[in-house]
Parts: structure tokens; sequence; C-alpha cells
């Protein structure tokens, strides 16, 4: 939402606030909506959360504010705003009198936990941007045990402990309170997706129009938009997830819509980026940065032309799930085997390398970058040192450098195209890599 033409910093604007963050509430928009909005867009957050303790309800300010107290543009302030409301923690109101600009904007709490992992959207958004070991960490720490089976509820109703008494004069409140204004997910809207296409595709099929729920619709949108699916997708997707007595599984609809975007377009996850991305990519971030923010399934997606095979798949997701090294890591992993192997990713080369990273402490690209440099640089020197040593004692070439001239003269080197791949083993080189890494 732009309103360039009405916001200046003598714009007048009100922050509505009816609720307080708890302490959970505060943990949660820390572990699983910094990662999705960034630290910019969360301090403004929190900065219209946190002012609010200093005014009157319903004060009336001036965007100037932002530009002194967060040293931020106004057209930088916009964009964390839609950020801000496309992800459901701000609702933005502007006057209606073409004269009068006041803007208001009215905070929500985050979604639960629960709530978060169980939308598609935010939940795939979440795991695209830190990848499958850390968002299977955020989840598990934000999960409790349910009560277990073995026992029955004897709690006391309000009627068996307190008894009716009669107060002349007294009327239930019908006030304003405080309450808990809370986000409704990531802001989307029905019209987004044209039903009415979708329905004439499912004339003459089992799936009744009486089953599309408000929030079936709403899920649908999200799927169309998540997937990008088109009402002949969906027909498709909705066949596998709708029965005539049960009507549509909202679980399997997610399920058959996600191997369905696989199946049609070879990519593990679908990605997401925001307007101003690719320009914070290109100007302000270097290539072994931008490493440590890709998640391995975008990058092996990048590197094989959105096809990754079988075999792509599961060395990424051996990798993710049997070491903890961290998103850059495993990217500098990936297109170094590549380089080293032709394009190939053997699975017992990679975990060797993986598990001998992990025992080293890697965290970032540029870690695990130096490394190969420095190892390589170290082979140059060996090198060196060898071939002075042999010239020392008066050895114009090394014998195995004459063996193979002769053998050249003698017959033209051909390639083998029997000749079994090489392995980890057969790699000289790596092997005083993984050596090395062992003696350390």
């Amino acid at each position: 939402m732009k309103f360039n033409d009405r916001l200046k910093p003598n714009t007048e604007f009100i922050v509505y606030k009816s609720f307080r963050l708890s302490e959970d509430q505060y943990d949660i928009l820390s572990m699983i909506y910094l990662p999705l909005i960034g630290p910019t867009t969360f301090s403004i957050y929190m900065y219209l959360h946190q002012s609010t303790r200093q005014t009157e309800p319903l004060d009336i300010r001036f965007h100037r504010e932002f530009m002194d107290e967060l040293s931020m543009t106004l057209t930088d302030f916009e964009g964390d705003l839609d950020k801000l409301e496309a992800i459901g923690l701000l609702r933005t109101y502007v006057s209606n009198e073409a004269h009068s600009d006041r803007f208001i904007y009215r905070l929500q709490q985050p979604l639960t936990a629960e709530e978060f992992f169980k939308d598609p959207m935010l939940s795939m958004y979440l795991y695209s941007q830190v990848g499958s070991e850390k968002y299977n960490s955020k989840k598990k720490e934000l999960t409790y045990p349910s009560l277990p089976d073995d026992h029955t509820e004897v709690t006391k109703k309000f009627t068996d402990v307190f008894h009716h008494t009669s107060q002349e004069g007294f009327r239930v409140s019908n006030e304003n309170f405080k309450q808990n204004d809370k986000s409704r997910g990531p802001t989307i809207d029905l019209d987004d997706f044209d039903f009415e296409v979708l329905f004439t595709h499912l004339k003459g099929t089992r799936i009744d129009k009486q089953f599309f729920s408000k929030d079936v619709k709403k899920l649908i949108v999200q799927l169309s938009q998540l997937f990008n699916l088109n009402a002949y997708d969906l027909k498709q997707v909705l066949l596998q997830s709708t029965s005539p007595q049960f009507g549509i599984d909202q679980e399997q609809l997610k399920r058959e819509a996600r191997k369905y975007y696989q199946k049609e377009y070879g990519r593990v996850v679908p990605t997401f980026k925001t307007s101003t991305d690719d320009q914070v990519e290109d100007d302000d971030l270097g290539y072994l940065e931008n490493l440590d923010k890709v998640s391995p399934l975008d990058r092996i997606n990048d590197l094989r032309n959105y096809k990754p095979s079988e075999n792509d798949l599961k060395v990424v997701t051996e990798v993710i799930t049997k070491t903890g090294l961290e998103n850059g890591v495993i990217n500098m992993l990936l297109e170094y085997t590549f380089q080293m192997k032709d394009g190939d990713l053997p699975l017992r080369y990679v975990m060797t390398i993986a598990e001998n990273w992990e025992k080293e402490g890697y965290r970032t690209a540029a870690e695990a970058y130096k490394s190969i440099m420095d190892f390589r640089e170290a082979k140059v020197q060996e090198q060196s040192k060898y071939k002075k040593q042999r010239f020392a004692q008066g050895e114009t070439d090394p014998s195995w450098l004459k063996e193979k001239k002769e053998n050249t003269k003698r017959k033209p080197e051909t390639k083998k195209t029997d000749e079994p791949p090489k392995t980890l083993k057969d790699d000289k080189s790596f092997s005083d890599l993984i050596k090395k890494f062992r003696e350390n």
C-alpha cells in the first residue's frame, strides 16, 4: 500500500494497540517472524508496540518521529510497513477526508506457534528461509507435550463454588476493553482467485460447491499463490483430496498441492522474495554472504536449473539431517563438490567432507571457502618444495615425469569409456585434505 502523495514528515498517525505482548509471544516473534520480515521491519513493529507506553491511547503523533528515532527515510518506512501488513502483524487505515491526512496503525498479535506452523504459506516461507534443520529446531522448541491419556478432568464449574445473589442497579458492561487483537495470518483476499472458473472445471465431478467453506476457500487461495496453481491444477489436487461423505480434507489438500507442484515443476520447495530482495542481493551482499542466507534446497534447485535428481535430493537431505552444518557451509560444500566431481554429487564423498567440516566447526560459507583455499595453497607449496628437493639432487626431470613423457611418445593418451567413476578414495588431494582435518 503506497500513499506517497499523503505520507509526509508532518502527516499524523495513531497507534492502535489493545494488548500487551506476553513472554511467549516475544519468543514467537523473535524465533519465527524475525527470519521472515528481517531485523529492520521487526524493529519497527517493536518500536510501535513499546512507544505506546510513553503515550496516551490514541495520541496523535507525526511521521517525522520515525525519521528522528529510527534514522530512516519515509520511503524505507513504507516498505517495512508493507511487510508487516502482508505478514499479518499490522492493519493500516487512512482518513477518508481528502484534506485530513492521518493514518492509524493497528498492531496485531502474532499467531500462536500451532497456528503459524499449520499455515501453509507462513510455514513454507520459514522453511525456505532457514532450511530444514533450523526449521525443525524452531518447531521443536515451540512444541509442548500433550496431557497423559489416562486421566479424567474433575474441574469444578463456577456454579459449584459460587452462589447467586441479587444486586440492584447492576448491569453487564458494554465498554470496549483491552482485547486480543490477534493476527489473522498472511494477508490475502478471496478475490485473488477466480472460484467461478474453478467451479466450471469441477462440473461433473463428485466435488460439490457446498464443500467450499470460507476456511477452505482461504486455503485454496493460499495454495494457489504458494505453489503457482491455476484452476485446472487445483481441480486435479481437489480430486485427490475430496470424498462425497466428508468433503474436502484440508490437510490432504496441502499434501496433494505440494506433490503436484513437485511433479510439475521439479522443485523441492517454492521460494519467496520481496520486491527489495533482488536489489539487496546485488548491491549490498557478497556472494559468500548470499550463500549463508540461501537454503541448500534452493541452492540445489539453482545448480540443477530446477531439475534436481533423486540423488541430489538424497544427498542434500542426508547432509541436513545428519550434520549440524549451517546453510552457507552446506552450499559451499555442494558447489565445491560440483567443481571437483564434474557436476556429480557422490554421497560418500560429500558426507566425508561434511563430517570433517562439522568437526572443524565451520559456521559460514566464508570459513569453508578459506579452508579450501588454505588447503590448495599448502598443496602448491608442498609440490614446489618437492620439485626443489629433486632438482637439488641433480635430476633435471622427476622420474615419474620422465616415465609419463616416454609413455606419451609411445602411445597417445586415450580416455577409457568403461573406466569406473572416481570416488573420494581415488582423489589424493581430498584424501590429504581429510587427513589434515583429522590431524588438527
